[in-house]
């Protein structure tokens, strides 16, 4: 469904991606790892749009995406919870979950969505006259999931969904994110918690210093534990 072919992006004049392919089928969860500073958000703004590769090739659903325009890119199917949540903080519940609506037309649809959220995520129903900025970590990153799925996308883009929650509600996300998949949505997942992610992702790719050192592109155990192994050296090796 999505892939990215011999891809080089720069920033200015660095370069940051080298010759990175990933593919991603439909109904799969996969999964990038790699440390801070390893390009696991440029490979996402990359898709979006946000960057123009300046080599290679950004493919979904078999058309080339590179250089459109992002607003096309996520009214196509793909959209992306970001790293830190993001929600608008001065805007209740549901006004965030309908900013997620804007490409959708039908007010059905929107409707639908909106008590699919709250069905999804009970505590968000509770709160959806309150304030996105007043509540907890864990509740956000509720919210930024689902303002992402108002969109009825193909593919979820999640950038570090697990960053500076507490464990119990790691498992929560986590848990929701199988659901999300078993419905029928395709899974692009940047993690750095590399023991949850491959445990639930169907292929892994590891990504260092902007290129692809390290994959599994099918669901084996044995595949899953020889990347934990090289991603857990390549991060304490970083850490001496």
């Amino acid at each position: 469904m999505l892939k990215l072919q011999h891809v080089d992006t720069f920033y200015g004049n660095v370069p940051v991606l080298k010759d990175v392919n990933i593919e991603v089928p439909k109904g799969s969860i996969t999964c990038l790892l790699g440390s801070n500073g390893a390009g696991k958000s440029t490979t996402l703004n990359t898709i979006l749009g946000f960057v123009t590769p300046t080599a290679g090739e950004v493919i979904y659903k078999g058309e080339v995406i590179n250089g459109l325009a992002t607003e096309k890119i996520v009214s196509g199917g793909i959209t992306i919870v970001p790293e830190g949540r993001r929600v608008f903080p001065k805007m209740t519940v549901e006004e965030n979950l309908l900013v997620g609506a804007c490409t959708l037309k039908n007010k059905d649809n929107i409707k639908r969505n909106i008590e699919r959220a709250y069905t999804m995520f009970p505590r968000l129903g509770e709160r959806r006259n309150q304030n996105a900025g007043t509540m907890s970590g864990g509740e956000q990153q509720m919210l930024a999931i689902t303002r992402a799925l108002m969109s009825d996308p193909e593919i979820l883009l999640l950038d570090e969904p697990s960053l500076g929650l507490a464990p119990l509600v790691v498992n929560d996300i986590f848990e929701t994110i199988k659901k999300i998949n078993k419905d029928g949505v395709t899974i692009l997942l940047i993690e750095q918690n590399g023991f949850k992610a491959l445990a639930m992702a169907d292929r892994a790719y590891l990504l260092q210093k902007g290129q692809i050192i390290a994959s599994c592109t099918e669901n084996a155990p044995e595949a899953k534990e020889a990347l934990t192994a090289i991603y857990l050296g390549r991060e304490s090796g970083k850490e001496k």
